[in-house]
């Protein structure tokens, strides 16, 4: 997501680097937009989880390596769905990692739906 001056991507704090896909067209600010406003709660660590998850649903995220996959329990029949970003359950994540990258799928749900400011006309 962000570079270094030698053009290397910038390592964040937690030793990734956090790739977003960068063609964001409207079917995939939907995509994620539907899959946050299903899971999206009003605690501030639920809303950064639903942001993550949803750029891992909606396939927003280039690297690390991140997916998905629905599990039923086979006692009680439940069903759930499960995310992994980097090899690791979400949920196992640390609140301060959920929290930066969540925090960064959000900003990049708002650049993409942004109108831009009109040009002064010649």
């Amino acid at each position: 997501m962000s570079k270094q001056d030698n053009g290397k991507d910038a390592v964040d704090p937690f030793g990734r680097v956090l790739t977003l896909k960068s063609d964001i067209r409207q079917r995939d600010a939907a995509a994620w937009n539907r899959v946050y406003s299903a899971r999206r709660r009003t605690a501030l660590a639920d809303e950064r989880q639903a942001c993550l998850e949803a750029a891992i649903e909606a396939g927003w995220i280039e690297s690390p390596a991140c997916r998905w996959e629905d599990v039923t329990d086979g006692e009680t029949g439940k069903k759930e769905r499960r995310y992994y970003f980097d090899g690791v359950l979400v949920d196992d994540m640390l609140p301060s990692e959920v929290n930066l990258y969540g925090r960064q799928c959000s900003a990049h749900f708002d650049a993409a739906i942004a109108v831009p400011k009109a040009s002064p006309s010649q």
